[in-house]
């Protein structure tokens, strides 16, 4: 598929070379500086609308062969690569040859994915069906106790959907609006609800 990459699932701007996606792959690997899964690339690169799928999977397996990119699962879960000594040479001598938009686009996406994962990490959320409707359960946790622990009875699952996405956005501000609530602060009530609004 040289030089034509499909164009499905990639936004204006995006790559359309399996040369640049290649390149692309090297540079999110040197930036990062972790060994990353297929699905955590796909999921920065799919974010963004940076690459077709089809072009990305592609992309990998070329980078497999020629020694860019070493699979380091030994067989055991999904593949997790690192760059070899030829993928960081890759990445430093042409990462300029990908448009400097889809470079920090990349970091952006990247950054996001971690940051999710590291919330979502230190944050829990339960939901579990009962006769009536679900149980969820929220908790922060901290080094020691729990800042947070909380059940609520909710009728539906797609509120339980909508209650994990918000807490999960931003625990510390749903913590800080429920201490707001129960100790009767309502300035910073309002200042959150405000916060709140103009997101």
């Amino acid at each position: 598929m040289q030089n034509n990459a499909f164009t499905a699932g990639i936004d204006p701007g995006g790559l359309t070379n399996d040369y640049e996606i290649k390149i692309l792959v090297c540079y999110i690997l040197e930036k990062i500086k972790r060994h990353m899964t297929f699905s955590e690339i796909n999921y920065i690169l799919q974010s963004e609308g940076l690459a077709n799928y089809f072009e990305y999977a592609e992309a990998i397996s070329e980078l497999l062969s020629s020694g860019h990119i070493v699979d380091i699962s030994q067989g055991e879960g999904e593949q997790r690569f690192r760059l070899s000594d030829l993928g960081v040479k890759t990445a430093r001598t042409f990462e300029k040859n990908i448009p400097l938009s889809v470079r920090e686009k990349s970091m952006r996406a990247a950054e996001e994915y971690y940051l999710r994962q590291r919330i979502e990490k230190e944050n829990q959320v339960k939901i579990e069906k009962v006769s009536d409707g679900y149980r969820l359960s929220l908790c922060i946790s901290d080094i020691g106790s729990d800042l947070l622990n909380l059940s609520l009875f909710v009728p539906t699952e797609k509120e339980c959907e909508q209650i994990k996405k918000r807490f999960l956005c931003d625990p510390t501000i749903f913590y800080r609006g429920i201490i707001a609530l129960v100790t009767g602060d309502e300035h910073t009530v309002h200042t959150i609800l405000q916060e709140t609004l103009e997101e």
